[in-house]
């Protein structure tokens, strides 16, 4: 056997344990007083030790009861059970049972902690840990070490165990160990094993979190303007908000951190989208009973991320319907632009005219004197054809936007906290296709928005999203590819952010036009 009762205490101890304290010549002296018992049949037991079985509490020769000979099979089935796990696996699964054993002792009559193989009901499958709370039984799991292989060999395993603690009445409930998780971030999706997949749990929280998402947005949408790509047929499902639940240690402290996700798996890729990691909980609070159930949560932190995402969401879909607008204003233009030129193409086939070249136009524009005014110096003859009257106004555009407003320096606009509090901002926030940029968000988005200081206009303001394409490659920024229509979605959206958090959080206003 592998626990047995100190008579000098009444108390419960474990030969690993014990390990740690003594040697195995100390333990089996003690063994000799009869220390230790049979927690079944009160006999005195020794203790044993040899290359095969290990160290161990044995009864006198012929003398071992029914009882204990069943819990040492059950104990020796679940180690096979367990022999994949690292050896962090015990560990965890001894820090858990003492935080429930501190979690129910105010209550201990309606709760019931025990190792699974302890368990006589459990015959081919053990949890590490049966509790019992009022009328719900929970089967506690612990999950550490997956590969590819062993992910595969046992999920099958890992599916039977699963059921067979349902078909008892059981609720399962699984805890990895943060080591396995894995999550493209930039996608905002999670990847996992498929033993990690069929760990997800649907808890309560869960349905709150679907059934305020159901009011502000669809699957679709979601996914959509926050830049999660999905390879099913069809993406008009239903959101299916599960939960997994994950191990970690932090500054020596034990944390159960929640991550939680929709659905979306495919194939032989278990992926969903990433919500977030929305409670990052210490053992003391997640395990902590309430109403029959652990919490395995912290109420106000998933209130607060629940208004960040739905408010990070909402923006994202306004910046979505922005997008549409401009691009659909841009479509108008350019079918103007494009009717002009035909019109002009059958003009000129009708009355031929020598038109300097508008590329003439990118020629420095000659000095003129403080003393002539705007229109003496755009001043034209009256007798023109339509090619020159077109040249003559955008020569006048020209040098209207060289001559208007002074650039100013947004920063003495604005106080100087909100400033740093905007800039922060700009660092920080979800860009759609920034996965398309390889360099940091710190190093990027510091250029141009240094470029947009130092450019900054108090009048009418066009910003070129390919000027600012050509400023970050010249500054060495890199992207995954070069295609254009691809560089410039992250940027036009950058600017879109700007625009938007210039008029809401410096309350600064700019007729800030986006130009191609």
């Amino acid at each position: 056997m592998n626990f047995a009762i100190n008579k000098g205490d009444n108390t419960e101890e474990f030969i690993d344990s014990l390990k740690e304290l003594y040697t195995i010549d100390q333990l089996k002296q003690l063994a000799k007083k009869n220390l230790y018992i049979c927690p079944y049949c009160q006999v005195s037991l020794r203790v044993r030790s040899g290359d095969d079985r290990g160290t161990y509490f044995a009864h006198p020769s012929n003398l071992a009861c029914l009882e204990s000979k069943q819990v040492e099979r059950a104990y020796h089935q679940y180690k096979k059970q367990i022999q994949r796990e690292s050896f962090r696996h015990p560990v965890l699964v001894s820090m858990i049972k003492d935080e429930l054993d501190t979690a129910a002792a105010a209550g201990r009559d309606l709760v019931e902690i025990n190792e699974g193989y302890r368990v006589p009901r459990f015959k081919k499958h053990f949890p590490d840990l049966y509790v019992q709370i009022g009328s719900k039984e929970w089967a506690i799991t612990v999950l550490t070490d997956m590969t590819e292989h062993e992910s595969l060999e046992y999920s099958r395993n890992f599916r039977a165990r699963h059921q067979y603690f349902k078909e008892n009445g059981l609720i399962p409930l699984w805890l990895i160990d943060k080591a396995n998780f894995a999550a493209e971030t930039v996608k905002s999706s999670i990847l996992m094993w498929e033993i990690e997949w069929l760990s997800s749990h649907i808890s309560k929280e869960d349905h709150a979190w679907k059934n305020e998402i159901a009011t502000y947005t669809d699957r679709e949408e979601l996914f959509d303007v926050m830049g999660y790509t999905t390879s099913a047929l069809s993406s008009k499902r239903k959101i299916d908000m599960k939960s997994i639940y994950y191990i970690s240690q932090i500054e020596d402290k034990n944390y159960i951190r929640v991550f939680r996700f929709i659905d979306d798996a495919k194939d032989e890729i278990y992926r969903g989208f990433l919500i977030g990691e929305t409670s990052r909980v210490p053992f003391s609070q997640a395990l902590h009973i309430e109403n029959e159930a652990f919490m395995l949560r912290d109420p106000e932190q998933e209130l607060s991320f629940r208004k960040t995402f739905k408010e990070s969401v909402l923006e994202a879909v306004e910046r979505k319907r922005e997008r549409e607008k401009w691009i659909l204003e841009e479509q108008a233009q350019q079918k103007e632009l494009l009717q002009r030129i035909r019109e002009d193409e059958k003009q000129a086939a009708v009355t031929p005219v020598v038109v300097e070249k508008v590329e003439e136009l990118q020629e420095p524009i000659p000095q003129i004197q403080s003393s002539v005014s705007l229109s003496q110096a755009t001043s034209v003859s009256t007798a023109m054809s339509p090619q020159e009257k077109e040249l003559d106004a955008r020569f006048r555009q020209y040098f209207y936007e060289l001559n208007r407003g002074k650039v100013q320096n947004l920063a003495s606009h604005v106080p100087e906290k909100k400033y740093k509090e905007f800039l922060e901002r700009m660092t920080t926030t979800r860009i759609e296709g920034a996965s398309y940029i390889l360099s940091s968000n710190h190093v990027w988005r510091p250029i141009i928005l240094k470029w947009l200081e130092e450019n900054y206009y108090l009048e009418n303001w066009t910003v070129s999203v390919q000027l600012l394409r050509d400023v970050l490659k010249n500054a060495n920024v890199e992207f995954t590819e070069n295609r254009e229509e691809i560089l410039k979605v992250p940027i036009k959206d950058f600017l879109m952010v700007y625009q938007k958090s210039l008029k809401k959080d410096l309350k600064v206003k700019s007729s800030f036009i986006i130009k191609s």
